[in-house]
């Protein structure tokens, strides 16, 4: 499996809202605010250094091993990161990496289709961003972008970079997945969007030659137990090497590219 850190596997941890009372979309994907303080003191005492998505990337390139790294990102751009997480974070001086969806931000016009939860504002970005948080794209409106067609694709990834870059007043390099579906010809259409990386989640810890427009990342659940946790800090994951598991995920992004086109509607959880 190899040892934790920059030279072997990397935990990249993937969060989405901290909160006690989850919507009903979001509920299995939450944390409890104070089981996000276990886990970020058993990050600290398992010896990590915490470095963004972007940094990580930057280091895998340059084949830098400065110890044992791990990575901690946000998906979707919930309220309670600004109320909850971060507050946390900065009490340990930890960085983080949030992806946002830039149709759920309040504050930008008609809002897409999506979580009851309430989500961050645009004019909190820019704060964010000074409290140490990297900012990347989580797409619009959050489709399954394996199931788009090229244009419709091509503005996913295009759309929130500019509206990111235009309210930030710099590069956004990164990108995350909704749904971490993505596939080949979306890792090339991200790419030739001008990210620099893209973000998945395949549960399994990053390895030292994880293509960096498919960044292993492990999901955190209400049902994530602290031996699970703990593995995963270890070195420990349960990703498979079987031939099965790959044709199965061809299989399951064929049938959701055909469900799709027969709907004429991308596929989305709020759609």
């Amino acid at each position: 499996m190899g040892a934790p850190g920059a030279g072997g596997t990397v935990p990249v941890l993937l969060y989405h809202a901290v909160t006690d009372s989850p919507g009903r979309h979001v509920a299995p994907f939450s944390v409890s605010p104070a089981e996000f303080a276990r886990q970020l003191d058993l990050v600290l005492d398992a010896g990590y250094r915490c470095v963004t998505a972007g940094e990580l990337v930057r280091l895998r390139a340059e084949r830098a091993a400065p110890g044992r790294l791990a990575v901690i990102t946000f998906d979707d751009g919930y309220a309670d990161f600004a109320t909850a997480a971060l507050p946390a974070l900065r009490a340990r001086s930890l960085v983080s990496t949030l992806y946002v969806t830039t149709g759920w931000l309040a504050g930008g016009g008609a809002r897409e289709p999506g979580p009851s939860d309430p989500m961050l504002a645009w004019s909190q970005l820019p704060e964010l961003e000074a409290a140490g948080v990297e900012l990347g794209a989580h797409s619009h409106s959050h489709p399954q972008l394996d199931t788009l067609g090229r244009a419709a694709l091509d503005e996913e990834l295009r759309r929130p970079k500019q509206l990111l870059e235009d309210a930030l007043g710099h590069e956004v390099p990164g990108m995350a997945y909704p749904h971490g579906y993505s596939g080949p010809r979306v890792r090339r259409a991200t790419r030739a969007a001008g990210y620099g990386s893209g973000a998945a989640v395949r549960n399994a810890l990053h390895r030292p030659d994880d293509d960096p427009f498919a960044v292993s990342r492990l999901m955190l659940m209400r049902g994530t137990t602290t031996e699970q946790f703990g593995a995963w800090l270890a070195g420990v994951d349960g990703r498979s090497g079987s031939p099965l598991a790959g044709w199965a995920t061809v299989g399951w992004r064929a049938y959701r590219r055909g469900r799709a086109l027969v709907r004429r509607r991308p596929g989305s959880a709020y759609r």
